[in-house]
């Protein structure tokens, strides 16, 4: 049986003041075409299928569709909400939708109670679909006196494995796969991922300990030995932990620390030796950091190549060009970050210092100028401007 592993979609999220719509509504046509082209028979989707608790209309219609073209194929789809879904909404109508082969474990009490799937040669697959559980709020339902990530995690893992203890009659031995929401020990993280208790910067490999909450937040790989697979959402990046454990990763790049990440899913065949194979999927706009000066940012040949980029750009003329944004943003319409991070030789840097200095009320008045200009100070023009100015105010 084949299912294919895919996470944080993020219906309905932005991109630096960008809509997102159109490259998400590509991503769910590449989904549903890899479903067909991969005869996939069950689509997991390891929670954040929306950015929010109240997703846009749009999001909502594109969902549906997507869902009823992927189950009128014959595909089963098994859905755990994410830390940004709201469980009580996406899991309304869960039970009228199990019929057509959508199943939603969107509540505490059904993360040991399995999606039976049966496969081609009779053999029995059990999916355990584990909702994001912020552990304040579930610590108490399971009898836990204190809350963290790891506690919680692993009272719910025990539940599971006493559940397949139950269904293992006559010597059977059925396949287990766990679906779940969470940071797992040594995942990269990326910036556009909230935290739920991990303090960890783009690129970081938190490991588990117990001598802080935040320690605790990160869930050890041995809670999930004896699974057969393994599907973790929450990190973006495509990655595999261990050969059972992996991260499939948001299929869109939602943030610049994603630009040069593995986005895709995995493909996995139960009952096969081989482990699962990663799909490569480019969606949507590329993503571009460029570090260079504006004469360079201006050049044809840069402007040709990241055009319909998104773009983060970091200016690095020592002093700030005029106009410079405006410039920018008239050649590059995806710009979505810009800064500027030259640094100028004056011997006093800050607008403290050049108040510190100034003789006169223009030179006060010139020194913010060129403060928050980046070293460019008035022009003649401009300081007549001022001149003028201060001359019409006073008394």
């Amino acid at each position: 049986m084949r299912w294919l592993h895919t996470s944080d979609w993020h219906l309905g999220r932005g991109f630096h003041g960008h809509s997102l719509r159109s490259e998400q509504e590509q991503m769910l046509e590449t989904v549903c075409a890899a479903v067909t082209e991969h005869q996939v028979d069950v689509l997991l989707i390891a929670g954040d299928i929306y950015d929010r608790a109240l997703p846009p209309e749009w999001a909502v219609a594109a969902l549906e569709e997507a869902l009823q073209r992927i189950t009128e194929g014959g595909t089963q789809v098994i859905i755990t909400p994410g830390n940004h879904d709201s469980a009580a909404r996406l899991g309304f109508g869960r039970g009228l939708m199990r019929g057509s082969g959508v199943h939603i474990r969107s509540a505490l009490s059904e993360a040991w109670t399995p999606v039976e799937v049966t496969e081609s040669d009779g053999g029995q697959t059990l999916v355990y679909g584990i909702p994001y559980l912020e552990p304040q709020l579930f610590a108490p339902s399971l009898g836990l006196d204190g809350g963290h990530h790891t506690g919680v995690t692993a009272e719910v893992i025990r539940r599971i494995w006493e559940d397949v203890e139950r269904r293992r009659v006559g010597g059977s031995e059925p396949t287990v796969v766990l679906m779940a929401h969470l940071f797992a020990a040594a995942g990269a993280a990326s910036d556009s991922e909230r935290n739920i208790g991990v303090d960890a910067a783009a690129g970081d490999r938190p490991e588990h300990h117990e001598e802080s909450i935040g320690g605790l937040a990160v869930v050890p790989l041995e809670l999930f030995e004896g699974f057969d697979y393994v599907a973790l959402g929450h990190l973006h990046g495509r990655q595999r932990l261990s050969e059972t454990v992996r991260y499939s990763g948001s299929p869109l790049r939602l943030s610049f620390s994603e630009t040069r990440q593995a986005k895709g899913a995995w493909l996995w065949d139960s009952g096969s030796v081989e482990p699962a194979q990663p799909l490569d999927w480019s969606i949507g706009r590329p993503l571009a950091q460029l570090e260079l000066p504006l004469e360079e940012l201006l050049a044809p040949e840069t402007v040709e190549l990241h055009r319909e980029s998104y773009l983060q750009i970091k200016l690095t003329d020592p002093i700030r060009p005029a106009r410079a944004f405006q410039r920018l943003q008239e050649v590059y319409p995806y710009m979505a970050s810009f800064s500027h991070t030259g640094r100028h030789d004056a011997p006093h840097r800050t607008y403290s210092a050049k108040v510190e200095r100034a003789r006169t009320d223009t030179e006060v008045v010139e020194g913010f100028l060129e403060h928050v200009r980046g070293g460019r100070g008035a022009s003649a023009e401009e300081a007549q401007l001022i001149a003028e100015g201060l001359q019409a105010v006073r008394p």
